[in-house]
């Protein structure tokens, strides 16, 4: 997913070669819509990306059967993350990898023709993007950031696997910079307890 941003800035903390990237601490909702051969999925989740610690969180009703007891971590800085049922108090780590997801326009992306969100005196100018992501599954995505700081706005994503195109779309709300509490980073103490160690099923979040 993107900018799951709401796309995310890359490398240390700053990506290199790119168009724009969004405030490097923020939290805010994504509204989600999946569609591919199967159905349609709908959920929305809390969001925290923190770029400076190499990390992010995300919580809410990521399935149905979680009911919004869900949350995930994951930390690129200690190589961990974290699958958490707080209702159940149950929890699975699994080891991170790879490049902290970049928040962040990538500079090839084609800037397509400017839009505005909103009316009147309401109104949000943005530029949408257009461009590949191709680290593992292809993925081609569309996305709306702030014209003024690059702060994600909606995303489409079309995945291309063997069984069928999978389109996500994100739409992004209530943003705001920085950290309330840094806290929402660090597992619940039953997990020193009672975490068993599977294989990490989701793949990164992408950009914005």
């Amino acid at each position: 997913m993107m900018l799951q941003a709401l796309l995310l800035a890359s490398l240390a903390t700053v990506a290199l070669a790119s168009i724009c990237c969004a405030p490097q601490q923020w939290e805010g909702f994504k509204a989600v819509s999946s569609f591919d051969a199967s159905g349609i999925n709908r959920y929305l989740q809390g969001y925290s990306y923190d770029a400076i610690n190499q990390r992010y969180a995300v919580s809410g009703n990521y399935t149905a059967a979680f009911l919004g007891t869900y949350k995930e971590v994951w930390d690129y800085g200690k190589g961990t993350g974290f699958r958490i049922n707080s209702l159940t108090q149950t929890c699975e780590t699994f080891a991170v990898t790879g490049r902290f997801p970049a928040n962040c326009i990538p500079s090839d992306a084609l800037e397509l023709s400017p839009a505005t969100f909103g009316f009147g005196k309401e109104r949000l100018p943005s530029i949408p993007y257009q461009f590949n992501d191709t680290r593992g599954e292809f993925k081609n995505i569309v996305a709306y950031v702030s014209a003024k700081n690059c702060v994600p706005i909606t995303t489409s994503t079309i995945t291309q696997r063997p069984g069928g195109n999978v389109l996500n779309i994100e739409c992004f709300n209530e943003i705001l910079p920085g950290i309330k509490d840094l806290s929402v980073f660090d597992p619940p103490y039953y997990c020193r307890k009672t975490a068993k160690k599977v294989a990490s099923t989701m793949n990164d979040n992408v950009l914005v």
